[in-house]
């Protein structure tokens, strides 16, 4: 099957966002990620838009740009019928988001949410894609982590006194495995 012109166009436009971010040209990045975005809106590609916002949200939170990327990552979990991988993507850079921000019970809520949906889909995890596995234990990893950091709260230990550190766990186009 042959991508229409407009999946194409989409595709391009990610590729060189991703290239540039990889290569440290953040006004480049931001332009072509905003480029593609507006295009995907603007065709009606909702399954695209969902995809660009977990890129772009995940950009703007590396770059500290925390409430854009809580604006993206709302954006495309607002659309239905996204991808697996994108849905809970979404879902796993919004709760760093909130981490990152002292959020912890919602973002301890949307990571036992995400890895819930990886599971109930692939229950022997046999037939998932690599990638998905990947990010799943990623996303348990940092589930526990956060639940660590609510049951110190819930036994009265002061928000300001826990030092919460989160690993970040590069995507694919970033780290040259795509």
């Amino acid at each position: 099957m042959v991508l229409e012109e407009a999946d194409q166009q989409v595709r391009l436009w990610l590729q060189l966002a991703h290239e540039a971010y990889s290569n440290k040209h953040m006004l480049r990045a931001f332009h072509y990620f905003q480029r593609a975005l507006d295009y995907a809106e603007e065709k009606g590609h909702d399954l695209d838009v969902a995809l660009i916002c977990r890129d772009l949200g995940y950009v703007c939170a590396r770059e500290g740009s925390l409430d854009k990327a809580l604006a993206y990552f709302d954006q495309g979990l607002a659309i239905a019928g996204v991808e697996l991988s994108v849905q809970t993507g979404l879902m796993a850079n919004k709760a760093s988001v909130l981490v990152s921000l002292g959020a912890y019970r919602p973002a301890l809520a949307l990571l036992e949410e995400s890895s819930g949906l990886i599971s109930s889909t692939y229950h022997d995890f046999a037939s998932a894609p690599s990638q998905l596995v990947h990010s799943y234990a990623a996303i348990v990893q940092m589930a526990d982590d956060v639940r660590k950091v609510v049951d110190l709260l819930d036994m009265g230990v002061r928000a300001d006194r826990i030092q919460v550190d989160i690993k970040r766990h590069e995507p694919p186009w970033l780290d040259g495995k795509q």
